[in-house]
């Protein structure tokens, strides 16, 4: 059962004691559905035409045949959808404000269709244990839809030779997706690579997405794991994951991005309505879930330019 109090204090003859009582309800927004549906349909729009691109169909010329690129998206769209309800359902079991998902388009010329997607948490978390719950559920609904996907593309992937030309890109495969890759092709052969379609395109951005939230920085999904058993001392954490990721964008200049980002959001501080309750073995467990999603999944140099892809 989700937690029904939390302490406050409460003066006595010999002092101020901590005292347990119900949480004041907090006052629910109603949800403005149009402005949701109207940015979702944006998004599978200009996903569509992403996927139609990766297909090598013009999105314009070749309008008629938009249904090659609804595997892209509805993959993809899909992985943000269960993330974003990972977070939403736990912090409304939880008892907090929070809004449905907004998606974010992400018009031509930016390749993968969309911005993701976020919910605006409106009420504080009750405890530790409940900003825990919600930042874990989010990446690891995601996770769940997008590792199924990923293991479909590789069953129907093909091995080619590796061309490089400019221009092209090969995608980097985390140690989860080496296992998996080797466990149904087998080895690769030097001067070959692995070529996805385009539901493996959107199952490796929905993993790459993924990484990128458990990142324990700022208000990412990671920061709120991490504030969630350090406490005050998370901050450290996010400081020296920014200065990690700067070493990091050397070699990838995307992870400058995400620095800035880190740096900017950890200046925000984490409010917790109850910062004192003891996290529990479950959570313990769910956080390492998480960090194994994180290990597994990460990848230094995500992108190489230059390459041939390998989707």
């Amino acid at each position: 059962m989700p937690p029904t109090d939390f302490p406050s204090m409460e003066p006595h003859r010999n002092g101020w004691h901590p005292h347990w009582s119900p949480p004041p309800k907090p006052l629910r927004q109603r949800p403005n559905y149009h402005t949701h549906i109207v940015l979702f349909l944006m998004t599978m729009a200009t996903t569509v035409v992403a996927g139609m691109v990766w297909e090598g169909v013009h999105p314009i010329e070749q309008i008629h045949e938009f249904h090659r690129g609804l595997p892209y998206a509805l993959t993809l769209l899909t992985i943000l959808f269960f993330h974003e309800m990972g977070h939403y359902l736990t912090a409304r079991y939880y008892g907090m404000d929070v809004s449905l998902p907004y998606f974010l388009p992400a018009p031509p010329p930016l390749l993968i269709g969309t911005f993701g997607a976020f919910i605006r948490m409106r009420s504080p978390a009750r405890n530790r244990r409940a900003l825990l719950y919600v930042g874990a559920a989010g990446p690891i609904a995601g996770f769940c839809v997008a590792l199924p996907a990923m293991i479909y593309a590789y069953t129907t992937a093909s091995v080619v030779p590796v061309t490089p030309s400019p221009g092209s890109f090969s995608l980097a495969e985390p140690l989860l997706l080496q296992f998996i890759g080797r466990a149904i092709l087998g080895p690769i052969q030097e001067g070959y690579a692995i070529h996805l379609n385009s539901v493996g395109l959107a199952a490796w951005f929905g993993i790459f997405v993924t990484v990128l939230n458990l990142l324990p920085m700022g208000q990412l999904d990671g920061g709120h794991i991490i504030y969630a058993i350090v406490g005050p001392y998370a901050r450290y954490v996010s400081w020296a994951v920014v200065c990690l990721l700067m070493v990091l964008g050397f070699f990838f200049l995307g992870w400058f991005l995400w620095a800035v980002l880190g740096w900017l959001t950890s200046r925000r501080p984490q409010v917790v309505l109850d910062p004192y309750t003891p996290l529990d073995r479950r959570s313990f467990m769910i956080a390492g879930i998480a960090l194994a999603i994180f290990v597994l999944c990460f990848m230094p140099v995500p992108i190489s330019i230059g390459e041939l892809a390998g989707s």
